[in-house]
């Protein structure tokens, strides 16, 4: 651990690279690996411990390990980490993946860095860096948000790599299409950038909010999009930085879980920018589902009814329902 006597200097900071971690230290390890090979001395990076009550001591570990510089901060510090150490902020619960990244944008935005680049933990960085992401976000002042080339694994009985910088939205079921065209993201309204890989001037998303934190997990990206747009600007990205991503890490390919964070928040996410779109979805549901039951998929109908149950109640955030991570039938 660095010495908390060392005081750097906040002007030398341009970039903030935010990484949150819940449950799998050794992938965030190898993401922030990746991060320190390729990016500059003016970009800090930071770890963000999430449920660290639970994990803090695990984290620590691997860390202690790896050999690697870090230094714990407070989130109400007023001094970043020098150039190469890791800034390590812990949040003691698990805030989700737009609340736990909100925490480092807040600490970004009080000290000024300018700019602040959001990246899943499943994530290495293998072309380009801040760099290039910097340089377009300042010749293009229209655009409010910029995504990078996602390389993504999927495995399964199917397996394929999947190349996307963001999603399209369709109005008929709000399933998502890849896209991994910046022209794309700048012309069709309904696409948006991913929130695995999310660039942007950090003042700029603290006069959005941040990220909308009411999704907990999924859905936050299109909103977040969404809303920049409603402020006048773009949404693109620069193609020449790359990432490879492992996909749902931490719920589990189309898991329960992950399933029931998709649905219920969809219903939030169609009820806020598309009401006029509820009956129609309602109706599919009522398809779904009988055509569950012909099928003696029951797993699938218990979760889509307590997605929907939650929907009704108003209930965000964190579900305290109990879901497996293992895939679905």
């Amino acid at each position: 651990m660095s010495s908390p006597g060392h005081e750097p200097d906040i002007r030398e900071a341009r970039v903030g690279i935010l990484v949150l971690n819940y449950h799998h230290p050794v992938e965030t390890l190898n993401c922030v690996r990746s991060l320190l090979e390729r990016e500059p001395s003016t970009t800090r990076i930071f770890w963000i411990e999430n449920d660290a009550d639970t994990t803090s001591a695990g984290a620590f570990a691997v860390l202690e390990a790896s050999g690697l510089p870090f230094q714990l901060l407070d989130p109400s510090t007023s001094a970043l980490p020098p150039a190469g150490v890791i800034g390590v902020l812990l949040n003691p619960e698990n805030l989700g993946y737009a609340g736990g990244n909100n925490v480092g944008l807040r600490l970004l935005d009080r000290l000024a860095v300018p700019f602040a680049w959001v990246l899943n933990n499943d994530t290495r960085l293998v072309h380009g860096n801040s760099d290039a992401l910097v340089e377009a976000a300042r010749t293009r002042p229209e655009v409010g948000i910029w995504g990078t080339t996602i390389l993504a694994e999927h495995h399964g009985p199917s397996p394929q790599t999947v190349t996307y910088m963001g999603g399209i939205l369709s109005l008929r079921d709000f399933s998502i299409s890849f896209t991994v065209d910046p022209d794309v993201l700048e012309s069709n309204p309904l696409s948006f950038v991913s929130g695995c890989s999310l660039f942007a001037a950090t003042g700029f998303l603290a006069s959005l909010g941040f990220i909308p934190d009411t999704y907990f997990l999924y859905y936050e990206d299109p909103a977040l999009t969404l809303e920049v747009r409603k402020r006048g600007f773009l949404a693109s990205g620069v193609p020449a930085v790359q990432i490879d991503h492992l996909e749902s890490l931490s719920t589990g390919r189309r898991s329960p879980l992950m399933e029931f964070y998709n649905r219920r928040n969809r219903w939030f996410f169609i009820q806020r920018y598309f009401p006029e779109e509820l009956g129609a979805q309602k109706r599919g549901m009522a398809y779904r589902i009988q055509k569950w039951v012909f099928r003696g998929r029951f797993d699938a109908i218990w979760v889509e009814y307590q997605a929907y149950q939650d929907f009704r109640k108003g209930l965000t955030g964190r579900t305290e329902r109990l879901f497996s991570r293992k895939p679905l039938r």
